[in-house]
């Protein structure tokens, strides 16, 4: 899943329970501290207090800890900035392709080693 992290510029940044500075408290947030999120909302049209463009997340962690209540706090807002660096988190490969190790080395409980030597693939 994709996540999204930035960091306030002021303290007193908050988190609302919708994208929108209308939308009831959550909490409050200070200058410098990590904000990520797993949704990422962008304004489609200018309207009442939003500027086309404008960017908000839903928060699920902040400097690593989970939220009690998630909310939504803006990155850009009126189409100015109320935080910065703004990062997109994207999942590692969910499916890797495996990678065999040429040969590997096991040890007994008497302390006498082996190694095993891969000589093909099979499948």
């Amino acid at each position: 899943m994709t996540q999204y992290s930035m960091t306030p510029f002021n303290s007193g940044t908050r988190m609302r329970t919708d994208h929108n500075v209308f939308a009831s408290v959550v909490a409050s947030y200070g200058r410098g501290q990590l904000v990520v999120g797993d949704e990422l909302w962008e304004a489609p049209a200018d309207g009442n207090e939003v500027k086309k463009g404008d960017k908000w997340i839903k928060v699920t962690s902040v400097d690593g800890v989970n939220v009690a209540e998630r909310g939504w706090m803006a990155y850009i807002h009126k189409g100015s900035p109320i935080c910065d660096n703004f990062k997109i988190i994207t999942d590692p490969d969910p499916n890797p392709t495996p990678v065999f190790p040429e040969s590997f080395t096991l040890t007994d409980p008497s302390g006498a080693k082996a190694e095993y030597v891969f000589v093909r693939i099979i499948e």
